[in-house]
């Protein structure tokens, strides 16, 4: 096992220090420039805006006044329950026209601060009395200006929330309540239908690998769980970065298509993907002490089990535990019998082989609400699971276990200028590999291993200006990653130098740090703007493993790099109406080299005369992105009670420098990672649409994506020194994805005898898709067209059974972005029940 070099850990270690002082002291700096602001907000009452709110049930109606007037609300559930608004219509002032929008339920209100306003039952106060701070309320609902951006599911297509049609940004959500009735075989599964994204999909590996937009790997798209980076990278004959995790864990996952202004935004270029885990709220009914859920899921071709128990329990009103338990296991399945696939060594046959697994899952929660203000959350999942990787004769074993620890603290007091967020966070992620021997060298055991640890700190503050809100959030998100490989072989002459492995995954530290703030202006009732900025820097120091041929031997070289970029966005929303919206945003992201790229070295595993050299001069990754866009919201269209949902996007993105494995000299071979010497460009259209009603729903998403990208590089030869040597312009761009032109989705269904059955239908759509594998040839995977069909039965309010059908049609096809050898899996049908408690 080799060590990372000391005196580069201290520098590290020291620089990242420094980093986090300078963003804490910035930030602080940040909060003091703000502070003088906060003595000159105005009252709310006095302030006028537009409004043109329906006749709704009461609740609804306050939720829209509350995002057009820019202001919180604070209210009992059981008060709006069964009370219906007239509405209000016209310019008022933010105080006539509450009372209009309360006129006839016999409720009034107070202004509890000067942006805050609590919703009361006059009546009721009179006869039992109201505490000396006004606070008498329970099941208090909290509404804040704005898309409410916790709601994590809705009715139909997806499950998507209606927050999403109110964001003006290119943002999908998908509920996992949507996908009971068809369960995941494979992570991947869960985002096959969102729009503009897809997955790198490798069905031996039960990681999750999003590309967004055609970006992916090395952290391009900044994958999370609960907020916490997922940046695990393990260079191999595919894909690099994957996230490992159950979803019978999951409730909802989040996908953010361009660069997030505020927290999670550093070091990304491509958006972010967000896994949100259960919560007691997920649980748990209002005035429940204890509840759960028991899940067992079965089918045909080789889905053997999936099963899970999720319980959680409320010790006190300030208290609350959430746990569970979930376990996988499925087997190689067989690949569908309708056509051919024709994969690098000819046609690809049945079973899959090595497409099983077996996953152990467990979460554990401790939720603190100590008062209306704060809550606390303690936080672990554990992963792990065992698979085999590899074809033919030569088949490694994995166990792969993946640990993510995240203490969460929210501050919202009865201020404007006040909702503060910190996050503090762990992830551990280790591969343990055995690979059986080979015709040329023996048995080797291989570990790899990255641990990171963050910080995000983040607040915004509301302010008037000239009548109007101004929201300004601000703060730091700062990271580390450090990796560790290690190989022992059962002949300790096959690589007496750790050589093989050592590229791989190269030993080393990354610490990135950024500031950021935004703001967003409502200019009108119709018309806001945003801006913002962000200054991202990085420090990198790794250990390489080079070859000198002079002494036919391996020394160890420090590699270093560091740099740092300002990123400007800005945007623009336009709302004529109360049900559209029009957007437009401009955004840049930098991803710095990850240490695998930095620090590639060492040799190719049982090979001779075929080497990886670092490259500490990369540059960093930058893009720019320009977005338009729009939101539709139609209620009551075809029938009362229905709703029509839509988010449209385009969008125009360049990236320069971008990064990938080539060759840089012939003889002997050697490769490296270099920085593209054009820019690529990524054009697309992106459509997501829902119609729901209490009969039938129509659903689906629709993707364009002209994806142009550049891996051009020159290199320096040099045969005879002096005589035979110069430049030459090549291809790099190993294990490089491109993500198919068209991608479409279309689902419907009915439901049945007071709403207890429901019975749908879904076609997925998928043009070709290029594969540029290890071998360094392109490899175009072929579109498909697949049917599902699917159901559920509510036998009651705590029994539920869903049942599905997949690939009806029996087609053979490999998926999008899939490795060519293997095939997507055959007709399977399964059956779940959930039983709640």
């Amino acid at each position: 096992m080799r060590r990372a070099n000391p005196e580069i850990t201290r520098q590290a270690r020291r620089t990242s220090l420094r980093i986090v002082l300078l963003a804490t002291t910035a930030v602080c700096v940040t909060g003091w420039i703000f502070a003088p602001l906060m003595a000159s907000a105005q009252a709310q009452a006095d302030v006028t805006s537009r409004f043109d709110i329906a006749a709704q049930p009461l609740g609804s109606a306050l939720t829209q006044f509350a995002d057009r007037a820019g202001m919180r609300l604070i209210f009992a559930s059981q008060l709006t329950a069964g009370r219906i608004s007239a509405g209000v219509s016209g310019s008022l002032t933010h105080e006539a026209a509450l009372e209009r929008l309360l006129e006839g339920t016999g409720l009034g209100f107070r202004f509890s601060g000067v942006n805050t306003v609590t919703i009361i039952d006059p009546a009721a106060e009179a006869s039992a009395g109201v505490a000396a701070d006004g606070s008498t309320m329970l099941d208090a609902i909290d509404v804040t200006a704005g898309a409410d951006r916790t709601a994590k599911s809705g009715r139909g297509f997806q499950g998507t929330p209606d927050w999403v049609y109110e964001t003006p940004e290119a943002v999908s959500v998908v509920s996992t309540d949507s996908l009971d009735a068809n369960p995941a075989r494979h992570g991947n599964d869960l985002l096959d239908d969102v729009s503009g994204t897809y997955t790198a999909d490798n069905p031996q590996d039960p990681g999750i690998n999003v590309n967004v937009r055609g970006l992916q790997d090395q952290a391009r798209v900044n994958t999370m769980i609960d907020g916490v980076r997922q940046n695990f990278q393990l260079s191999g004959h595919g894909s690099t970065g994957y996230t490992y995790l159950d979803p019978a864990m999951i409730r909802a996952v989040e996908v953010e298509k361009t660069v997030a202004a505020g927290a999670g935004g550093a070091a990304t270029l491509g958006g972010q993907v967000d896994f949100r885990t259960v919560t007691a709220d997920d649980l748990l009914d209002p005035g429940d002490s204890i509840g759960g859920e028991v899940e067992g899921t079965t089918g045909t071709n080789a889905y053997e089990f999936s099963g899970s128990i999720l319980a959680a329990a409320r010790a006190s009103d300030t208290l609350s535990f959430v746990g569970g338990v979930s376990h996988k296991k499925l087997g190689d399945y067989d690949i569908g019998h309708n056509g051919e696939i024709a994969g690098y060594f000819g046609p690809v046959t049945e079973p899959a082989d090595y497409t099983g697994s077996d996953i152990w899952s467990g979460l554990f929660k401790a939720e603190i609400v100590p008062d209306d203000e704060q809550s606390l959350v303690l936080s672990w999942l554990g992963f792990q699971g065992d698979y085999a990787t590899g074809t033919g004769q030569y088949i490694d074993t994995n166990t792969t276990t993946n640990h993510t620890l995240r203490t969460g603290y929210e501050y919202d007091p009865l201020s404007p200028f006040v909702d503060l967020k910190a996050n503090l966070w762990y992830n551990d992620t280790h591969v343990s590999q055995y690979r059986p021997a080979r015709t040329n060298y023996g048995a080797f055991d291989v570990d790899y291993r990255m641990r990171s640890v963050g910080v995000t700190l983040e607040n915004t503050s509301d302010f008037q200006l000239a009548d109007r809100m101004l929201s300004v959030n601000y703060g730091l998100e700062a990271f580390r990653d450090d990796t560790t490989s290690a190989s022992a072989g059962s002949d300790p002459t096959d690589d007496p130098d750790g050589a093989w492995f050592a590229g791989a995954m190269p030993e080393g530290t990354r610490s990135v740090a950024s500031l950021f703030s935004s703001a967003d202006y409502a200019v009108t009732d119709w018309l806001s703007v945003g801006a913002g900025l962000r200054y991202d820097a990085y420090d990198l120091s790794a250990t390489a493993l080079m070859w000198d041929g002079t002494t036919s031997s391996y020394y160890e070289e420090n590699v270093a790099s560091s740099g740092g970029r300002l990123l400007p966005s800005a945007s623009v929303t336009i709302s004529p109406t109360g049900w559209l919206d029009v957007f437009a945003s401009y955004s840049e992201g930098y991803r710095p080299p990850a240490i695998m790229e930095n620090a590639a070295s060492g040799t190719h595993i049982g090979s001779a005369g075929q080497f990886y050299a670092p490259n500490p001069d990369l540059e960093a990754e930058h893009s720019t992105t320009w977005e338009v866009g729009a939101n539709l919201r139609l209620d009551d269209l075809l029938a009362p009670g229905d709703s029509l949902r839509m988010k449209l996007a385009g969008f125009d993105r360049r990236v320069e420098n971008y990064i990938s494995l080539a060759v840089v000299t012939p003889n002997p071979l050697v490769y490296t990672n270099i920085n593209a010497a054009n820019d690529s460009r990524f054009k697309g259209v992106e459509l997501e649409a829902n119609y729901e009603s209490d009969r039938f729903f129509v659903g689906g998403s629709y993707s364009y994506l002209d994806a142009d990208l550049d891996t051009s590089y020159t290199y320096h030869y040099v045969v005879i020194p002096g005589v035979i040597e110069g430049d030459a312009e090549s291809e790099g761009g190993l294990f490089i994805y491109v993500p198919p032109k068209h991608k479409a989705t279309a689902q419907a269904g009915m439901r049945f005898l007071d709403e207890r059955l429901t019975l749908g239908g879904r076609v997925t759509y998928s043009g070709p898709s290029v594969y540029r594998g290890s071998a360094g040839h392109q490899s175009d995977i072929d579109g498909f067209t697949v049917y599902d069909i699917f159901g559920s039965y509510d036998f009651n309010e705590t029994a539920t059974l869903n049942f599905a059908v997949s690939n009806i049609t029996d087609v053979a096809y490999a998926d999008t972005l899939g490795n060519p050898n293997f095939g997507a899996p055959g007709r399977t049908a399964t059956m779940s029940l959930k039983v709640r408690f």
